[in-house]
């Protein structure tokens, strides 16, 4: 079955140098683009999405989920290093090429920092949310399903919430 599930996840994708399916590592999941990597893994009995992201940048990388058009409406979460701290923001994509934070928008901020690093020329950053938060600026996420899903980074020293991306990329994943 989950030689299936990779199988239809790679036509989906359709790509050359992209790769999904399991990582390798027990229960997480993995796709590969462009030396960006994004693992997932549903945990606590489907209510939490706990997501790694890595990127060839020093500048912020990011993802976003369940937009309409380009970046409209799509859950946002970006986040940078700067020193050995890591920042994290949940943002709502207000327009087809903004975000705001959700708490500047009257939601809440429901992203959990887990972890974050630099080593050379690559940021990682380890977080969770809520498959579903209840917040009006948060994408529903449901276990089983396919999301669009964009990547993206800054480009190195973009240490913020706001520099123009230097990369991005939108998918189509199922989210086991």
């Amino acid at each position: 079955m989950r030689a299936i599930i990779v199988f239809l996840a790679l036509l989906l994708l359709g790509s050359c140098g992209d790769t999904a399916g399991p990582s390798g590592t027990e229960g997480w999941y993995s796709y590969t683009t462009d030396d960006v990597v994004f693992q997932w893994r549903v945990e606590n009995d489907g209510t939490i999405l706990h997501v790694k992201l890595s990127a060839p940048t020093t500048g912020w990388v990011a993802v976003g989920f369940s937009p309409s058009v380009m970046m409209k409406d799509a859950n946002f979460v970006i986040g940078y290093v700067e020193g050995a701290a890591g920042y994290i923001r949940d943002d709502f994509g207000t327009g087809a090429t903004t975000h705001e934070a959700d708490t500047v928008l009257g939601g809440s901020s429901d992203v959990t920092l887990i972890g974050s690093g630099e080593n050379g020329n690559q940021t990682d950053i380890d977080f969770s949310i809520p498959m579903s938060s209840g917040d009006q600026y948060d994408a529903v996420l449901t276990q089983g399903e396919t999301c669009t899903i964009l990547l993206a980074y800054g480009p190195s020293g973009g240490d913020d919430f706001t520099s123009a991306h230097q990369f991005v990329r939108a998918v189509s994943l199922k989210l086991l």
